[in-house]
């Protein structure tokens, strides 16, 4: 029997319209900092400010931006980018500038924590260009950063809280007897579980704070101008909102435990890129299993070195 036209399996014939793209424009997309997947349309011929002030074109929420920090023009998708005094410097691809020519798919760091890129391209593929960016950057399980982006953070923020004689803290989270979890329920237990320790760590955190999965059952938090001892209250809040949280699969409760290692920059005697950002965290390294060996559940802090 053939199938009428009311009938509602039969699928009606249609001639896709392909999707009209729009017209390209200049865009910053957030890849870092306290805005991160925001993204901000440019106006055309006009000189827009970036900075904290509220009256800033490109209003920027974040303690190392300057309140007028740099100043962009666009221009037939020509951007020149200004820094205008700025206390923290104005960065391009990687490097300290006054002034700069950018193009397509640059990066713009601002302070030590907020990253742009500037796209040229219509809407859509502005946020389609923004959503590819973030998942380089994420973890797929947990949806932290991923490793990739530690490092890369870690290494900018370092050599600000060097620059600035400012501290800087590492803190390692290790969930203790992982392997049974895995062992007993499964690795669908597992997964849930880590899913449910990353709401519980980002709500121990602060704002300002680096979030991330640093691989396997290791989370890791960077903690700007922060000393040893506010690293240490940092690491108790993790541990205790682990302990407090009520984390089960199936109904059946886990019992989930970190032990957390905790250092300070303070003890790197010369900032050499890379060398650094490993010491600090074998540091925390060395920290974290010491908290392990005295019997999990709890936090060491340790300066670095020690």
């Amino acid at each position: 029997m053939s199938k009428g036209a009311d009938d509602p399996d039969r699928t009606s014939p249609a001639v896709p319209e392909p999707p009209k793209a729009g017209a390209r424009h200049a865009f910053l997309l957030v890849l870092a900092g306290p805005h991160f997947g925001d993204v901000f349309p440019l106006s055309e011929r006009k000189e827009l400010v970036l900075g904290r002030s509220d009256d800033a074109d490109v209003q920027l929420r974040d303690d190392a931006v300057s309140r007028r920090h740099a100043a962009l023009r666009v221009e037939a998708g020509v951007a020149e980018l200004r820094d205008l005094g700025s206390q923290n410097g104005t960065w391009v691809n990687g490097t300290r500038t006054d002034s700069a020519r950018l193009s397509d798919g640059d990066r713009v760091q601002v302070g030590s924590a907020t990253v742009l890129q500037l796209v040229i391209a219509d809407e859509l593929e502005a946020r389609w260009q923004l959503k590819v960016a973030l998942g380089a950057l994420q973890d797929p399980l947990t949806g932290l950063y991923n490793r990739r982006y530690l490092d890369e953070r870690l290494t900018s923020e370092l050599a600000a809280a060097r620059r600035h004689g400012r501290a800087l803290s590492v803190v390692l989270a290790d969930v203790d007897h992982f392997k049974a979890v895995n062992d007993r329920f499964g690795h669908l237990a597992g997964d849930e579980a880590l899913k449910l320790l990353a709401i519980a760590l980002r709500g121990a955190i602060r704002k300002e704070d680096v979030l991330g999965r640093f691989g396997g059952e290791e989370f890791v938090v960077i903690a700007r101008e922060t000393g040893l001892a506010g690293a240490r209250a940092l690491g108790e809040r993790i541990r205790a909102a682990v302990e407090r949280c009520r984390c089960s699969f199936e109904g059946q409760p886990l019992g989930l435990t970190v032990s957390v290692g905790v250092t300070v920059s303070v003890g790197i005697s010369e900032y050499v890129a890379g060398a650094s950002e490993r010491e600090l965290i074998e540091a925390a390294d060395r920290a974290l299993y010491a908290a392990k060996n005295a019997g999990r559940n709890r936090v060491v802090a340790i300066e670095l070195g020690g």
